[in-house]
């Protein structure tokens, strides 16, 4: 049971950094990484899986969250099956992978969508406005009270 609960850390966090890459723009260069690991299924076989990834990487950026979700799912269960066919692959993955402590939960990941002109804030913790609240290219509030 720990075996299965630790394939699908590594899945999940697998998942997580393709759709992360391939909206980054670092799909490209993460692409060979995959090619590689992919290899034990073979040629033909491996060359099918990075044609869907390569098209997923592609309708991402206009994909809906929902579609989004759904596609993380699907290559959560791909990554899955691989490492269930070929558990020796699993270090393989941890290495081209950023590193993470596997005791703790996936990283969590951001969107934001349809943000023309916004200011866009990311914080590991708490952010406190105070009274005035946050404001970009808004004028200034000063006086107004």
């Amino acid at each position: 049971m720990s075996q299965e609960l630790d394939v699908m850390v590594l899945a999940t966090h697998g998942a997580q950094v393709l759709i992360t890459e391939m909206l980054t723009g670092g799909w490209q260069l993460l692409r060979e990484k995959i090619a590689r690991f992919l290899r034990r299924d073979g040629q033909e076989r491996s060359s099918r899986q990075l044609e869907m990834l390569d098209e997923i990487e592609r309708s991402l950026p206009e994909a809906s969250e929902a579609d989004r979700e759904a596609i993380q799912e699907r290559l959560v269960r791909q990554f899955a099956a691989y490492l269930d066919r070929f558990p020796e692959m699993a270090d393989e993955l941890r290495e081209l992978l950023p590193t993470q402590d596997e005791a703790s939960s996936p990283a969590s990941t951001m969107a934001a969508y349809n943000n023309t002109n916004s200011q866009i804030l990311q914080s590991l913790g708490d952010i406190d406005a105070g009274d005035g609240g946050i404001n970009y290219g808004v004028p200034s509030r000063k006086g107004e009270r």
